[in-house]
């Protein structure tokens, strides 16, 4: 238990479907440090070395080198056994020469996608939310939990605001300097990451916007077919070609 009386653990019985552990190997599962991503939908550094990666074989082990500070996440040293990894981190493994982006999966719900150094260099972050603050600056709230501060020379006139909700930012890890805006329009390539279809990668062909979120939906061709699935569930990862190294797609 910690101070406050919250428990560090859970049941594995309880934990995420996604979660590549053997259910019937020990009663309890680490939980994942509070953060940037949902402790329903992230996959803690701990679990990753010894049950995806399987580095090592025992939680000791596995407690022992993280806290040597040999994993990195979006480029900046993790020493927190149960930090959490969600949708769209960069894995870094410097002593391996070995890199990961974590994506949405059909099966697993998450998986590391191997990639290059070169790739490991950047991220892609939606925009959840925009918000004026002092002087008339931007400031854009990305679904991994940080913010990004776009400075308004007029603020009658912000020429620099050219953001919007559902927007997705490539960025620089760690400087997170934006390299590229992926708008959120039809023919643009997405990525569903949550829902029934989750994984599904292909070009929007229409998108129906209704009262909330939840009402509106974004229509996506896979494989020949048309997948309808929520406005929210929607992430853009590239206009003409993916911006991202996926599973079976060579970019």
């Amino acid at each position: 238990m910690t101070r406050h009386g919250e428990k560090k653990t859970l049941k594995r019985l309880n934990t995420p479907a996604f979660l590549q552990i053997k259910r019937k190997h020990g009663k309890f599962f680490i939980k994942s440090s509070p953060g940037p991503h949902p402790s329903k939908f992230c996959l803690q550094i701990l679990h990753i070395i010894r049950d995806i990666l399987k580095i090592v074989d025992s939680y000791r082990e596995a407690k022992k080198i993280i806290g040597l500070g040999y994993f990195k996440v979006d480029g900046k040293v993790v020493k927190d056994k149960a930090f959490p990894v969600g949708l769209m981190d960069v894995l870094s493994i410097e002593k391996m020469n070995k890199y990961f982006r974590v994506l949405p999966d059909s099966h697993y719900g998450l998986i590391l996608h191997e990639i290059k150094e070169e790739e490991s260099l950047y991220k892609l972050c939606r925009i959840i939310q925009k918000t004026t603050i002092k002087g008339g600056h931007i400031q854009l709230n990305l679904h991994d939990g940080r913010n990004i501060l776009i400075k308004v020379n007029d603020p009658k006139n912000p020429k620099e605001d050219i953001y919007k909700r559902m927007d997705v930012l490539k960025i620089s890890i760690p400087e997170q300097e934006i390299i590229k805006v992926l708008k959120f329009k039809e023919n643009n390539l997405a990525i569903i990451m949550s829902g029934k279809n989750i994984g599904q990668i292909g070009k929007i062909l229409n998108i129906t916007k209704k009262f909330g979120p939840k009402a509106s939906t974004v229509s996506i061709e896979h494989n020949g077919s048309h997948t309808e699935t929520l406005y929210d569930y929607t992430f853009i990862i590239g206009e003409d070609q993916p911006e991202i190294n996926l599973p079976n797609i060579k970019n």
